[in-house]
């Protein structure tokens, strides 16, 4: 009897250890590197802690009911600029986190409807991304790969900068990823070249640019919210200069104007990434996108052909329709 008891009480403590994992995980959002640290022991050792929660149902999932979308506005934007598809959130929302949250949601259920094992899926960098892996379901693909598209960022080491959201989303899918870990941008284009001669970052995009599907955002050049000033690449000055040759994107921190032109400026051509010829070679290239304040880079980016399905809001869907009747 004592035997039993001695057995049931060291089931009760691994269970309790593999809950302690899976909130760290599921609920506070830690990478496994992250969790490794704090409990002291490998990241296999945490994957495989995982794998385990799964497996003896300590992880919960929970079936989500289906968000509302506008379909109207979804087959205008399909008519109009001749893309695969579009997700439409309907409803207002009340401020622009709130917006990147839910958009991100909407995303995450439309790429868990179309990812498939064997797929190679790039990844760029953005708020909106982040909210969409963190509503994304634990999967297990492990003949998937998750690849960087654009280099990491610079002084700002957010959960948004393209390797934390490629090695979160492999996490989530229980596959491997990809990462770059390069400058976003090199001042001069001899150490670009010689960057892209490096081998972990030539076969990394080589890898990128076979991808079959890519989850990219937008950008913007909009004060505020333009990432490369955030992450300290470039100076507000700078930043001014970007905007005044009328860049209003930046899919994959490459800039394009408002007629979705790709804007030949000293910017795009020292960026370590994937570029727009790389990228429309792509069959699937999903940009989520959320608020008013996008409407102007994501009206460029479909006009340039560089994204061909787009998950946004009503907000955004409704001036992006608007800023076409206007050039019209």
């Amino acid at each position: 009897m004592k035997r039993y008891e001695k057995k049931a009480a060291r089931d009760e403590e691994r269970l309790a250890y593999l809950a302690r994992v899976a909130v760290m995980y599921y609920e506070e959002q830690k990478t496994q590197q992250e969790i490794a640290r704090e409990l002291g022991i490998s990241r296999s050792g945490v994957s495989r802690l995982i794998s385990e929660a799964r497996a003896r149902g300590v992880v919960e999932i929970i079936v989500h009911h289906p968000l509302k979308t506008n379909s109207a506005l979804e087959r205008r934007l399909i008519g109009t600029f001749g893309i695969k598809d579009a997700r439409v959130l309907a409803g207002r929302y009340e401020n622009y986190e709130e917006v990147l949250r839910w958009v991100g949601k909407l995303a995450a259920r439309y790429f868990e409807e179309r990812v498939r094992d064997g797929m190679t899926i790039g990844i760029s960098w953005g708020g909106a991304l982040y909210e969409m892996i963190k509503a994304i379901r634990p999967r297990d693909y492990r003949n998937v790969e998750v690849v960087q598209l654009i280099g990491a960022t610079g002084a700002e080491a957010t959960p948004t900068s393209g390797p934390i959201l490629a090695q979160l989303l492999a996490e989530r899918l229980n596959c491997r990823s990809y990462q770059l870990h390069a400058p976003l941008v090199v001042k001069e284009a001899s150490a670009r070249e010689a960057l892209l001669n490096e081998r972990h970052i030539k076969e990394t995009l080589e890898r990128a640019r076979r991808a079959d599907m890519a989850i990219v955002g937008v950008g913007t050049t909009s004060r505020g919210y333009y990432s490369l000033v955030r992450a300290g690449y470039l100076t507000e000055e700078e930043a001014d200069r970007v905007r005044a040759s009328g860049a209003v994107g930046d899919v994959c921190a490459q800039h394009y104007d408002l007629e979705g032109r790709w804007l030949d400026i000293d910017l795009n051509r020292c960026v370590i990434g994937i570029n727009h010829q790389d990228l429309r070679r792509i069959d699937n290239v999903i940009g989520v996108v959320g608020g008013e304040v996008k409407a102007a880079a994501i009206y460029g980016a479909l006009r340039g052909d560089y994204i061909n399905v787009l998950i946004t809001d009503e907000a955004a869907a409704r001036r992006v329709l608007q800023l076409d009747g206007q050039r019209a």
